[in-house]
């Protein structure tokens, strides 16, 4: 009898690895690295960028037509500040939308009459002349001699520009009693003021003001107005003799004792002083207008305040 033949059956088992223990997880993780990565680069861009190029940014995602000039649809530039800017390569643009003349750049009248333009045009000469009221800081905390000046100066951003007022103290007089003559002292921070404003383009007004005690018993010959305008002059040359151009001022005004520092007490030595306006763009523009329309265009009084009546003699 032939034995039976055995049937012999072979199983093979595929081992297959549970999710938990693949390679899923490390695609997972690298994604959520990069993501994490790019989170920390955006915070970076923020901290290091200014609010200007954060609105310029800003304003071209919400419209990126907004920044062109009106009617040419578009720019070729990254970033217009103003001035001559540079050309970039042309990366997709319509080149027919843009302007023939390429050397496009935004008046100062542009500025005043468009609110965006002059929004950034505020914004950068804020930044403008808070670089150089940080470096007028340093020279100061940076020389023994000038320790005076922290306790009689005050430097302030205002919608003008940057304020510098520089006011009398008992101890440290800016002029001689009664004189035109500044204090070496005086003449050496105004000096170094020059240097740091000679590397800014604004133009510069000087206002001198005194005390309302009356200059003297000379017939009314020379008062408070002449000596407020030598004083503000004085300090023009010392600026002069720093470094700063003729062309730089924009005026030198005499102010006598018309506005108190004091109030309450306008004969207080505290109210002579002199103050270092550095203009910015739109208010050195609105000086302009106004010195050309008050002076040389004119202007007739409202058609509301005339009168057919007539008008009494005055003897």
């Amino acid at each position: 009898m032939e034995k039976s033949e055995q049937t012999i059956v072979i199983k093979r088992v595929k081992k297959t690895a549970a999710g938990h223990h693949g390679g899923s997880w490390k695609i997972a993780f690298a994604d959520f690295a990069l993501a994490l990565m790019a989170f920390f680069l955006v915070l970076w861009l923020i901290e290091s960028t200014t609010d200007l190029e954060k609105m310029v940014i800003a304003g071209y995602f919400s419209d990126p037509r907004a920044l062109a000039n009106a009617g040419d649809g578009g720019t070729p530039y990254v970033l217009d500040l103003g001035g001559r800017p540079l050309n970039v390569a042309n990366q997709g643009l319509n080149l027919a939308l843009v302007q023939e003349d390429q050397e496009q750049f935004v008046e100062p009248s542009d500025e005043l009459e468009n609110p965006e333009l002059a929004e950034l045009a505020r914004l950068r000469q804020i930044e403008l002349l808070e670089s150089a009221r940080g470096q007028i800081e340093e020279v100061v905390a940076g020389n023994q001699s000038f320790e005076w000046f922290g306790d009689s100066a005050t430097m302030e951003i205002t919608d003008e520009g940057l304020s510098i007022q520089i006011v009398d103290r008992e101890n440290r007089p800016i002029f001689d009693v009664g004189s035109s003559q500044m204090r070496p002292y005086a003449r050496q921070i105004l000096w170094s003021l020059a240097a740091i404003l000679d590397d800014l383009p604004n133009k510069i007004s000087v206002y001198g003001h005194t005390d309302s005690l009356p200059f003297g018993d000379n017939g009314g010959q020379y008062t408070n107005w002449e000596l407020s305008s030598d004083r503000a002059n004085t300090a023009r040359r010392a600026l002069v003799e720093g470094g700063l151009e003729y062309e730089r001022f924009a005026q030198i005004v005499g102010m006598g004792s018309s506005i108190p520092l004091l109030e309450d007490n306008p004969e207080d030595p505290g109210n002579r002083r002199i103050v270092i306006m550095v203009l910015n763009e739109l208010a050195e523009q609105r000086l302009i207008d106004n010195v050309r329309q008050s002076e040389l265009e004119g202007a007739a009084p409202p058609e509301d305040e005339l009168t057919d009546e007539e008008l009494p003699e005055i003897f």
